[in-house]
């Protein structure tokens, strides 16, 4: 049924826990998975520093998919790394799932009421709505641990 799987991470414990459900699925399905992580640098933003500011996301970018990946391979799954530059984090996520032609997007939710959604925006909540596959919301266990 899932035959290639994406998993779209921030660094967050949530999304830790979205590539150890990812590779859940993935092992049960002996699907190929991919890991991508996406970040942005709005215009309003792009001014003298936004070379320096991209290289540091960059570096920060790198070190989220090596551990994401590292946790993929614990779980006894090879996947592959997509770093994702360009866009609303939303937008490039779901822009790759159709290049990687997924039949699922799996992602952590850091669990903000509908009120905080709305002002800061929410990325797992864009990709549920605007995805042409599957998606899977995995949750924290407790406010704590967030």
């Amino acid at each position: 049924m899932f035959e290639r799987i994406l998993v779209a991470v921030d660094g967050s414990t949530n999304s830790d826990r979205a590539v150890e459900a990812a590779a859940e699925v993935a092992r049960a399905h002996g699907s190929t998975l991919s890991i991508c992580h996406a970040f942005h640098i709005p215009d309003r933003y792009k001014a003298d520093l936004a070379d320096e500011l991209e290289d540091v996301l960059e570096g920060d970018a790198e070190k989220i998919l090596s551990y994401a990946a590292s946790v993929a391979e614990k779980a006894e799954i090879a996947a592959t790394t997509r770093l994702l530059k360009k866009g609303h984090p939303a937008e490039a996520v779901i822009a790759y799932a159709k290049e990687f032609e997924a039949d699922l997007i799996v992602v952590g939710v850091r669990g903000r009421t509908a009120d905080q959604a709305r002002a800061m925006g929410s990325v797992s909540t864009a990709v549920a709505e605007q995805a042409s596959c599957s998606v899977l919301l995995v949750r924290r266990d407790s406010v704590e641990e967030q």
